[in-house]
């Protein structure tokens, strides 16, 4: 039997965008106005992992098409009680953690914390703000502010996904496309995300939305016979835009988030069409699938180790910053993934650990008489 092949170049890409976007809160948070010749500013490639989050949905939505489990509203509820158990972990650990870091730092009277805590209860439930980063709930704060967009990722699965169901025709062919526009527009004539909505649902649909419409690129390319011509002109493109991705972070440039999707698109193309020579070299890479893995969880944290760091090393350097917000980041996301791994997931997901029980009675017996032949 040929074994699977594993693309754990995503993986490795998701860590990458994940630190890139965590420098860049970073410096937001503590340097923005110190004068400091700040490096790595331009982190802004969220919409890497909402194309991404919309191709996965696409991908479960044909699977269970094939299964010929055709029913709308169940299939749309289970995808996203799915992707709610394998966020929210994370996202409760990292709420959590900043919830209890900040009410430390500020002094926050003990009397206090219950009402702080129901007030923030939609955030610790984690389907508050979707989307309005910095926005206040009650007269509680937001706690931890980047995680908007996974409550955002989790609504917009429940909605595509049911939309989907109902008729994919519909959505690819009207849906996806006005939706995809209505934003653009937006974005580009006020420079900002729809003005009076007051969050980025709109936003994180829209991307998602043109993840779909991606699975239909990525099918048609892993379909497609690769000649040496064309697998030579996927590696460029995949050097390439690696290369352009991290030099234009480093360097800071920015653009609208219309030209971000347009270049997440291209890159997730090569990387999930999966047949060029660079591709080929991570490939069942354990350190990458185990990067990947861990990526979402230093995403949920990194933000309150940049509060730590300014208030508990007020002095530190800018560099120096910089490596031990990698560093602390990277060792709690560690913690939290295996806790996740071996603590949440036997208690909570045990369906995931049964192995695929063998109906004896329909299986076939060997003829012996053949097997003696």
């Amino acid at each position: 039997m040929k074994k699977k092949i594993k693309n754990t170049t995503v993986s490795l890409w998701c860590f990458i965008l994940v630190v890139a976007i965590g420098l860049t809160n970073l410096n937001a948070t503590i340097w923005k106005t110190s004068g400091e010749n700040i490096i790595f500013n331009g982190g802004k490639f969220l919409s890497f992992f909402l194309l991404l989050a919309g191709f996965l949905l696409m991908s479960n939505f044909k699977k269970k098409k094939e299964e010929k489990l055709d029913s709308s509203s169940g299939n749309a509820w289970k995808y996203t009680m799915k992707t709610y158990s394998r966020l929210y972990p994370a996202l409760l650990g990292g709420v959590t953690l900043a919830f209890i870091v900040k009410n430390v730092i500020e002094g926050t009277k003990i009397t206090e914390l219950f009402s702080l805590f129901m007030n923030s209860l939609w955030e610790f439930i984690g389907l508050s703000q979707v989307g309005t980063f910095g926005s206040t709930l009650g007269n509680a704060s937001l706690w931890n502010g980047p995680l908007w967009i996974i409550s955002a990722i989790i609504i917009s699965s429940l909605i595509l996904y049911y939309i989907l169901s109902k008729s994919e025709d519909f959505f690819v062919g009207l849906f996806a496309p006005v939706l995809i526009i209505f934003t653009t527009a937006s974005v580009t004539l006020t420079n900002s995300w729809i003005n009076g909505i007051g969050n980025g649902l709109f936003r994180v649909m829209s991307i998602m939305s043109l993840g779909v419409l991606m699975y239909y690129v990525v099918k048609y390319f892993k379909n497609k016979k690769f000649n040496e011509t064309l697998t030579m002109t996927f590696s460029f493109i995949h050097i390439g835009l690696a290369l352009f991705i991290i030099f234009t972070s480093f360097k800071g440039f920015s653009w609208n988030e219309f030209s971000n999707v347009i270049i997440s698109f291209i890159f997730l193309v090569v990387l999930l069409t999966n047949k060029d020579y660079i591709s080929a070299l991570y490939n069942n890479s354990k350190l990458c699938e185990f990067l990947g893995n861990i990526s979402l969880y230093y995403y949920a944290c990194h933000i309150v180790f940049a509060l730590l760091l300014s208030t508990i090393f007020p002095e530190m350097g800018y560099h120096a910053s910089i490596i031990f917000n990698i560093l602390f980041s990277f060792c709690w996301a560690f913690i939290m993934y295996y806790f996740d791994e071996f603590v949440i997931t036997p208690i909570f997901r045990k369906d995931e650990l049964e192995p695929k029980v063998i109906d004896k009675k329909n299986v076939k017996k060997p003829n012996k008489r053949k097997m003696i032949a």
